[in-house]
């Protein structure tokens, strides 16, 4: 199964072609071009790298929220176009789990972190053992210091941060006494490729949804509400 994987959440634009699970090409940028006009171009270029169109795709994984409302909305209308009228499966998977993916080598207590300006963040908890991610707590909007002090009640001695708000939350969970760790760069912000891994083993376990029936996903809950990007 050929799997066509995006990230529009944030900064980065990115998209990933996987088969049966393995990666086949993989594109990310965070040119100041507009997501809107440099996602399709990426993905005529990821399948023509493959020797594939698009009718080649069984499956599409897409990063349905939470981050810039602007963002989100592109990415879901962009496999809502792609998928529509083909009755190919898709998959909305939180940019906070595809996040942590990215650290599930690492071992013990994943902080996925989204910067959403002003201070706030959007997080979830996972716990990383063997290569297995663990979800602790829900995809959430906090201030980095109520994040923080989430861990320190859950007895956490130290993190491993990823996401473009990792400088902030490791800010606020070292003024708690909770150790931080970093990943590497290539791995430190949205990754398309575990965007499509996330939703191809949904996919396997049975959850799945049509073009027709996928949604973005918004959290709100910040005071003032966050700021919205402009992408």
């Amino acid at each position: 199964m050929i799997t066509l994987g995006l990230d529009t959440t944030a900064k980065t634009v990115t998209a990933a072609l996987l088969s049966d699970g393995e990666p086949l090409s993989f594109f990310s940028s965070e040119a100041k071009t507009t997501h809107s006009a440099s996602l399709l171009p990426a993905i005529r270029a990821l399948l023509a790298a493959a020797s594939l169109g698009p009718e080649d795709v069984g499956l599409f994984a897409v990063s349905a929220g939470p981050g810039s409302f602007t963002g989100v909305r592109i990415g879901v209308a962009t496999v809502k176009g792609l998928a529509f009228g083909r009755e190919v499966p898709c998959v909305g998977v939180s940019s906070l789990a595809a996040l942590a993916e990215n650290a599930s080598r690492e071992e013990g207590a994943v902080l996925a972190a989204m910067d959403a300006r002003r201070g706030q963040l959007y997080c979830a908890r996972f716990t990383a053992k063997d290569g297995i991610l663990l979800r602790e707590t829900p995809d959430a909007a906090l201030a980095a210091a109520d994040a923080a002090a989430g861990a320190k009640a859950a007895g956490l001695s130290s993190v491993t941060v990823v996401g473009d708000g990792a400088s902030l939350a490791a800010g606020a969970l070292e003024k708690e006494g909770i150790a931080c760790r970093f990943l590497h760069p290539l791995l430190a912000r949205q990754n398309a490729y575990s965007v499509a891994l996330c939703g191809y083993r949904s996919f396997l376990a049975g959850r799945y949804t049509t073009a027709e029936q996928l949604l973005p996903v918004y959290l709100r809950g910040f005071t003032g509400g966050p700021n919205e990007e402009k992408n």
